[in-house]
């Protein structure tokens, strides 16, 4: 990083990106808290739609999740103060009769639900639209999520490690990994407004069964980014079927952040929702423990204090454009050894 190149807050330059805050199966008849880059909201469903909104009522301060859903809205559970979507308050019980004061209402933040995620940018006006996923709308897909996953890392520490070619023979042993093919092939990586892509083959290891040995399924991996934490990420296969993973990592705070990991698949693949949780979860367990461990547990935005290699391009490019968020302009980077 250039010394002369202002550092804008991680707050300040992702509040004005859109974030998941919930998947939608969650966010039905109860309120549902949610915590993003340290605000503490709430998202519940109105007559017209879902809502977010500051997570304590105006009045004294109680915890709107343990509110409910009325006609008119938010319903706080104390003394029965009611909000609208626009955070304006509509009721007050104790005095039904008199004027509301015009400071009796909540902050709202901008929200929005699709690809059965509800998805929350704190500013006024976003930066970037949502990621473009239209298979995910035209009922060609059938889709399975995990659960969410909770990680003490960063968002883009946790979207390096899926970017990352390189470590899946070692981190990976036992579930897809091939420790005796580590060597990474010569990529490209494609840079563009909203973010980068890159499509590498790797030769993954599907297990043997009864005994067997395992084999090799060269597998194309088609990585597309949308900045800042969202991926796309199609699997083709030669010997297993062919499916597509996108990883969501909203960020908490700067150094921890949750992840909503799901993925799509031909409707008529029987059983694939059960195979690809239990064992995308043991794979996802292996690199928490790695990306865990890593320091700073905040994503550089330089590269001054870490050796790179060509086989990093792709995390290393999407550091750069993370970067280029908060610095205005990319780094430049040491030459890759």
């Amino acid at each position: 990083m250039r010394t002369q190149d202002p550092l804008r807050s991680y707050q300040e330059v992702f509040s004005a990106y859109w974030h998941p805050v919930a998947f939608s199966h969650e966010v039905q008849e109860r309120p549902v808290a949610f915590r993003l880059l340290g605000t503490e909201g709430v998202v519940w469903r109105s007559d017209t739609g879902v809502a977010a909104t500051q997570r304590y009522c105006a009045h004294r301060g109680a915890d709107l999740c343990q509110g409910e859903r009325v006609t008119q809205g938010l319903r706080c559970a104390f003394h029965g103060w009611t909000y609208g979507r626009d955070g304006q308050c509509l009721r007050i019980p104790s005095q039904p009769s008199a004027p509301i004061p015009a400071s009796a209402r909540l902050d709202t933040y901008r929200c929005h639900e699709r690809y059965g995620l509800i998805w929350v940018c704190l500013a006024d006006t976003p930066a970037a639209p949502l990621p473009e996923w239209p298979e995910l709308e035209d009922g060609t897909v059938a889709a399975v999520a995990l659960p969410r996953l909770d990680w003490e890392v960063s968002a883009g520490r946790m979207m390096e490690i899926i970017l990352d070619v390189a470590h899946l023979s070692w981190v990976h042993r036992g579930t897809f990994g091939n420790p005796e093919q580590p060597e990474v092939p010569p990529y490209e990586v494609e840079r563009h407004s909203g973010g980068v892509r890159s499509r590498i083959v790797y030769p993954a290891l599907a297990p043997g069964m009864e005994g067997a040995p395992g084999r090799v399924d060269r597998t194309t991996l088609t990585y597309d980014v949308t900045l800042p934490f969202a991926v796309r990420l199609a699997f083709k296969p030669t010997l297993f079927y062919a499916h597509t993973v996108y990883a969501v990592a909203s960020p908490l705070s700067e150094e921890k952040m949750q992840c909503f990991y799901f993925a799509s698949h031909h409707p008529k693949i029987r059983n694939f929702g059960e195979m690809f949780v239990k064992s995308e979860l043991a794979i996802l367990e292996q690199d928490r423990r790695v990306a865990e461990g890593q320091r700073p547990r905040a994503h550089p935005v330089d590269f001054a204090h870490e050796v790179h290699v060509k086989a990093d391009s792709l995390p290393i490019e999407y550091r750069r454009a993370v970067a280029a968020l908060r610095l205005g302009d990319a780094p430049r980077l040491p030459g890759l050894e």
